[in-house]
């Protein structure tokens, strides 16, 4: 076979080739290549290709010859059969289905992930089992290369990385010793400088909203207007806009944007610029940009790691540094401007909707005046109100008319007890009669002496009579006008005894109601021209009735709450059939007009006034 005598002719080529595939460092693309070609030598194969899993899609890694096709591909019928099956098995062998068709061996690799599927297809001819055996035997002794291969590469990672943060802390340590920004700056300029084999590496820090260079390695003092440093910064700015490492020349993959990078590597004549954005925050700080000549290599992904190590390790203190180390005016100017650029940038929208609907609800506070009232009590009360009292000693009889009943002029309300009065002026009758016949007697007979003692008893019993049926009339107490009993609820007290003057019953008018309102003494003076106010019942706070004010009595009446001065006013509206005397509520009289600011604080301005006198 034309395969087999090719594999025999060189094995010690194919064997080294494969110990290279072990001991592999380079790209993942590059090793699959040389995996697929070493693993078609090795099986006398006309073709080999790798094909990894990918979102369940069969994808290919690595193909020899290049160029060729694979005649059993993902395309084929039988092929994710066949794969499912060397995932499972280890391998599997496909012969060929016809004559002149190569065979098919599929072999499942170790990559050291469980949840990665990767095959090895090679493709045999002719394609007996023989031949796919003989193959499978050989090849089986390359699956785990790539296992091995990534391991060297997890190793190599590894490796990088501490070497990498061993560099950072060691640069560390020698800024560390310094305390000023500009020193900490030469510090480490020139520590990138002898471990990076640069000839020349540059700080640059944001000032602003441009980088404005500030250290250069193996240079006390520089020029900012020299043609090479603005085009250095212009460089740097490129970097920190773009906020990602940028390299000149440029990577295989990379898509940045490397104009000014190329203008200032042609204006210095370097082989090799690198620039690395210094975060804090999240938020572009600085640049180091770092130049190398023409002689010494070009910067790589793996510099561009290990300074990213060491820019993250220093951006902090370098950013305090910058901060504070200037006199403090500079250092409040710089304060106030990122809060303003914060403050008035497209950030924080919430803050800045909250900070002018809280200026909007200030102005319009302290300069918009609105209609402010004054709280005060008010009950209501009656221009007529009669009280009904006890008109002689006695007992209460019967009661017809409790509270809130509405009465007429002439109607029965109390009636007092009539039965000692009664016997009284039986008595008071049967003495006057007996003073009318000893006078007549007296008379006839001509005794003068005793006509006229007959007499003064006649004219005293006829006294104590008509006191007798003075009292029998006011037995019973009656509504004097139309209105209501708006005290006096006797019902329990039937049969009592009373003593005279004792009020049983108030019975008020119900016409010429009014509102006596009170207001306190430290707002009186807010309402002294006021005309006008509303007025809610305790009973109906949801209705309101506006009240004329009639007058403010000139002097203060002592409460236990504290002075207040009594405002009577009349109801403009028509009297509601509900309204009584004695209801209560709360009532807003009108005053000018004020500001919310002023009825925020003016009591606590009055208070202080009082308190301190000014």
């Amino acid at each position: 076979m034309q395969s087999s005598s090719r594999f025999g002719a060189a094995p010690s080529e194919t064997y080294a080739r494969l110990e290279a595939c072990r001991l592999f460092d380079g790209p993942a693309k590059a090793f699959w290549a040389l995996f697929a070609r070493t693993c078609a030598e090795l099986g006398a194969a006309e073709t080999a290709r790798v094909f990894a899993k990918v979102e369940g899609v069969w994808r290919t890694a690595g193909n020899w010859p290049e160029g060729r096709e694979f005649p059993f591909g993902p395309q084929n019928p039988g092929f994710n059969e066949g794969a499912e099956r060397a995932l499972r098995e280890g391998g599997f062998y496909g012969l060929a289905p016809a004559d002149g068709l190569p065979g098919l061996l599929l072999l499942a690799l170790a990559t050291g992930e469980s949840a990665d599927a990767c095959l090895l297809a090679v493709a045999l001819r002719p394609g007996n089992i023989e031949d796919l055996e003989r193959a499978a035997s050989v090849l089986r002794l390359a699956v785990d290369t790539p296992l091995l291969y990534q391991r060297q590469r997890q190793l190599e990672r590894v490796r990088r990385e501490v070497a990498d943060y061993a560099q950072a802390l060691e640069i560390l340590a020698a800024t560390n010793v310094h305390t000023r920004f500009l020193s900490v700056s030469m510090a480490l300029v020139n520590e990138l400088a002898a471990r990076h084999a640069c000839t020349r590496v540059s700080l640059g820090w944001r000032e602003g909203a441009i980088i404005r260079a500030k250290a250069v390695s193996g240079t006390d003092r520089f020029e900012r207007r020299m043609d090479a440093v603005q085009k250095l910064e212009s460089a740097m700015e490129e970097a920190a806009e773009q906020d990602e490492e940028i390299a000149w020349p440029a990577w295989p993959e990379s898509d940045a944007v490397l104009r000014d990078h190329e203008i200032y590597a042609a204006h210095e004549r370097l082989a090799s610029v690198l620039s690395v954005p210094l975060r804090v925050d999240g938020e572009g700080r600085g640049v180091i940009t770092l130049e190398r000549p023409a002689d010494a290599p070009l910067f790589g992904e793996n510099d561009a790691l290990a300074l990213r190590v060491v820019a993250d390790q220093v951006a902090r203190r370098l950013d305090d540094l910058h901060r504070n180390d200037r006199w403090f005016g500079a250092r409040w100017a710089a304060d106030s401007r990122v809060w303003l650029a914060g403050f008035l940038g497209p950030r924080q929208t919430w803050l800045k909707v909250g900070a002018l609907a809280g200026a909007v609800v200030l102005a319009f506070s302290l300069f918009v005046p609105l209609p402010y009232r004054v709280n005060a009590n008010f009950i209501v009360r009656a221009d007529a109100l009669l009280h009904l009292p006890a008109p002689f000693e006695g007992y209460l009889g019967a009661v017809h008319a409790r509270p809130g009943d509405l009465v007429r002029a002439g109607d029965l309300l109390v009636s007092l007890d009539r039965s000692d009065l009664l016997v009284e002026r039986a008595a008071a009758l049967a003495e006057r009669q007996r003073f009318t016949s000893e006078s007549e007697r007296a008379e006839a007979d001509g005794k003068l002496a005793d006509l006229r003692a007959a007499r003064a008893g006649l004219a005293q019993a006829q006294a104590r009579l008509e006191l007798i049926d003075y009292r029998l009339a006011r037995a019973e107490m009656r509504a004097p006008f139309d209105g209501v009993v708006v005290e006096g609820d006797l019902r329990e007290r039937i049969g009592a005894p009373l003593r005279p003057g004792d009020v049983l019953m108030k019975v008020s008018r119900l016409e010429g109601l009014y509102v006596e309102m009170r207001v306190p003494e430290r707002d009186v003076d807010l309402v002294a021209d006021s005309k006008r106010a509303e007025i809610a019942f305790t009973t109906r706070p949801e209705d309101t009735f506006s009240v004329a004010i009639d007058r403010i009595e000139p002097a203060a009446q002592v409460e236990r709450e504290g002075n207040v001065f009594v405002v009577r006013g009349e109801l403009r509206e028509a009297r509601p059939d509900w309204l009584r005397p004695g209801m209560s509520g709360v009532a807003k009289v009108e005053s000018s007009s004020r500001t919310l600011a002023w009825i925020a604080t003016h009591r606590l301005v009055d208070f202080l006034r009082l308190k301190l006198w000014w």
